[in-house]
């Protein structure tokens, strides 16, 4: 049997996907220009960097809600972006869309996070005021494009421009440093709105699980939910683990279901499709989100350990800005270029919940 080629691979996507997907040789290049491998395609090659970037490990030590230090099993940024990219690859091979560009967002769509999740990402755009802002799909761009100089290019970690493309689904504050080629801002592929869509499935499933297992709210609550109550009847039982994959099947069955009719029945000269969910589901998904801000983003406990990250971050923040010789020598020689505010921002951003509190 004869070992399969980049091109092999290339040509079976031409064949194979769907005419709204994208194809890596529609991938709009790198800025570096750089030759091709023998084995990968391009979105697998980005997504193979994403991997082995400082920035994606340094998520195993970022807060999704219950901060990372509480506990070895709840969520952190780590394991929700491989929750979300196993589920982007799975509706994307099921819509026949380029599962390997789905897995490569996936991936790195919060790369750009701060330390202390939401929380931390409000402060720091607070603190940016005047300076381009903050938020964190941005910063996402920023990582790959500047940040993670793993080659000393100057490009970064030199992905193409189509997933460069695809970080920036979402608001960009005005004034935010994006590279030339991104601007000004195109539409994303499909592809990020199926990330985008499998991300909040992820986040629901997941973050109602950790609620429960933090015994902030209990089982009897979640049975207000609709979604709760169908899944357990369709699991065959209350456990906490099979009800919660029975959610994350009931939304993902139905994003692929909605989207397919969708997309079968939409001309190519009429513009993409939407990926969404159907009415009722997102009702349901709604209910959902909404008991999981009740009772679980703003209780208490966690709004006290993420409101003292906050403080952390507006603290040394300061006290960097007014002795920028604290910062490491990688990041005072980018002082010149990108602005005292930009650079600190970019280093607190760039931290672990841990490391942020160690040095504060």
């Amino acid at each position: 049997m004869s070992w399969l080629r980049r091109e092999d691979q290339e040509d079976r996507e031409v064949h194979s996907l769907s005419p709204w997907a994208t194809r890596s040789r529609d991938s709009g290049g790198r800025r570096l220009p750089e030759e091709e491998d023998s084995l990968r395609t391009t979105f697998q090659r980005d997504r193979d960097r994403i991997i082995h970037s400082t920035a994606f490990r340094r998520l195993q030590g970022k807060t999704q809600v219950v901060a990372a230090f509480e506990g070895d099993h709840y969520r952190s940024r780590l394991t929700h972006s491989l929750e979300v990219s196993q589920i982007a690859r799975s509706v994307a091979n099921a819509l026949q869309l380029n599962g390997d560009l789905c897995e490569a967002i996936a991936l790195a769509h919060d790369l750009g996070h701060p330390p202390f999740g939401h929380v931390g990402e409000h402060a720091l755009d607070e603190l940016m005021q005047g300076h381009g802002g903050f938020r964190h799909n941005a910063q996402g761009a920023r990582v790959v494009d500047t940040l993670e100089d793993r080659y000393g290019y100057g490009y970064g970690l030199n992905l193409t421009q189509m997933l460069r493309r695809s970080l920036l689904k979402g608001r960009v504050p005005d004034g935010f440093p994006l590279a030339l080629d991104l601007l000004p801002k195109q539409p994303p592929p499909l592809e990020a709105h199926v990330v985008d869509l499998c991300d909040k499935i992820a986040y629901l499933a997941h973050d109602l699980d950790d609620g429960l297992r933090a015994g902030l709210f209990v089982i009897d609550a979640a049975r207000e939910l609709r979604l709760w109550r169908e899944a357990e009847e369709l699991a065959g039982t209350p456990l906490r683990h099979r009800v919660v994959s029975r959610i994350t099947g009931l939304l993902t069955t139905d994003l692929v279901e909605t989207t397919d009719s969708a997309l079968r029945y939409r001309l190519l000269s009429s513009g993409p499709p939407r990926i969404t969910h159907s009415d009722a589901r997102t009702v349901a998904a709604n209910e959902l989100l909404e008991f999981l801000r009740e009772r679980f983003y703003r209780n208490e406990r966690v709004l006290t350990v993420m409101n003292a990250g906050a403080a952390a971050i507006r603290a040394r923040f300061l006290g960097l800005l007014a002795d920028p010789s604290q910062l490491p020598e990688s990041h005072r020689g980018r002082i010149r270029g990108a602005g005292v505010e930009r650079v600190v921002c970019d280093y607190l951003a760039g931290m672990t919940d841990r490391y942020l509190l160690r040095r504060s």
